[in-house]
């Protein structure tokens, strides 16, 4: 008997189920193969964001740099010119980076577009890594724009730079501001230094002028013990070289400080008066920025020296003060030290460094300031706060 057959589906069956078969392995390849070509994007990626990063981070060290130098290149002009040509080539650096985070952006829109060809079964991989790329571009574009705003803050230091070293200083101003306010204070066997500040209408007539001086300035004068209520002798000095003499009370003291104030009541105001630095200006203070001493060395008249701050860190007996290394010498204590490019006060000399015991040698570059901050906060605590403007009579 002849068997008949077979139907021909169990064939179009297999055949269907091999083909079936294809397709998820080929779904699986396609996945697997757009795994990796992801996985190699964000390679990729992360190395080019690296780059960049050590780039920007090797530009702000540049700036850092420029800094530093733009802080001490005031009196020299050829200095400022390199210093120009290092921040402009920095611009460009800057430039080029910036056009290279736009094409590492562009390429992270391709890569996210390439994304959504991508077969299912990822979608959370691709999210993760989506969460990676965009947050080492937010960084990437937070490090730029910090270091384009200190690009443009250096910039603009070397403008005011270039501005002064072009113009020629105004010596009248200078004796004005650094000179005028300084005054000696003299007795019989001792000679010292004070700071007169702007005098201020009384309102039952007359003017009243604060002066700042070094206590052992002070004590020196009044004897030993000191007779606090012995007026002390000032003299004032004139832009046309001629002079005052006055006396002042003293109002206040403070020995660990060796701070003194004292007070003029006079008919007339004084012509100068110092200005006084705000305490942020203070606090910014660093070795090396320049400052103007001004005292009465040996009894003379009012001598300014030029010199650089040494240290602001510099304790004696407890008390910390800056050093600086402008030349002085006895007489200067309790004369003013100011800011040589705003001209406003920012301490009162107080002693000059000596070495050796039995003959102690004075060293007359190494010279000890009390910051007027510290000079600010005292003047509040004894009741004077007065005397310090409105805005610095809170320490920050």
């Amino acid at each position: 008997m002849i068997q008949p057959a077979p139907a021909p589906r169990p064939v179009f069956s297999r055949v269907s189920k091999l083909l079936a078969a294809g397709s998820v392995l080929a779904c699986a390849g396609v996945v697997v193969q757009n795994s990796r070509h992801l996985q190699h994007a964000e390679e990729v990626q992360v190395r080019q964001a690296n780059e960049l990063s050590t780039q920007l981070e090797g530009m702000r060290g540049e700036l850092s740099s420029l800094r530093g130098e733009l802080a001490g290149a005031f009196k020299d002009k050829q200095q400022a010119e390199a210093l120009a040509t290092r921040l402009n080539t920095t611009e460009q650096d800057l430039d080029r980076i910036g056009a290279a985070i736009e094409a590492h952006s562009s390429s992270l829109v391709r890569l996210e577009e390439a994304q959504a060809t991508f077969g299912p079964g990822i979608e959370r991989e691709l999210e993760e890594r989506d969460e990676r790329l965009l947050t080492r571009y937010n960084a990437l574009n937070e490090l730029i724009a910090s270091t384009q705003r200190e690009a443009s803050e250096s910039k603009d230091r070397l403008k005011e730079l270039d501005l002064r070293l072009s113009t020629p200083p105004d010596l009248e101003s200078m004796w004005r501001d650094f000179v005028g306010p300084v005054v000696q204070l003299a007795g019989e066997s001792s000679v010292g230094s004070g700071v007169l500040l702007s005098s201020e209408p009384l309102p039952e007539g007359g003017y009243r002028t604060y002066l700042l001086t070094a206590w052992h300035v002070v004590r020196d004068i009044q004897g030993d013990p000191p007779d606090l209520e012995l007026p002390v002798p000032v003299q004032i000095y004139r832009e046309d070289g001629s002079t005052r003499s006055e006396k002042a009370r003293l109002l206040c003291h403070d020995p660990k400080l060796d701070a003194a104030l004292l007070e003029l009541r006079l008919d007339e105001p004084t012509d100068f008066g110092a200005r006084l630095a705000p305490r942020s200006r203070l606090a910014d203070v660093r070795i090396f920025e320049t400052v103007v001493a001004v005292g009465c060395p040996l009894g003379n008249d009012p001598i300014p020296t030029r010199g650089e701050v040494a240290t602001c860190h510099h304790e004696v007996d407890g008390e910390t003060y800056w050093m600086i290394n402008a030349p002085t010498y006895i007489g200067n204590s309790g004369g003013g030290i100011f800011d040589a490019q705003t001209h406003e006060l920012m301490g009162i000399f107080s002693k000059i460094y000596t070495h050796g015991s039995i003959r102690p040698t004075i060293v007359p570059h190494m010279g000890l300031v009390t910051p007027l901050s510290k000079i600010y906060d005292w003047l509040v605590e004894a009741g004077h706060a007065e005397v310090v403007p409105p805005a610095e009579r809170t320490g920050s």
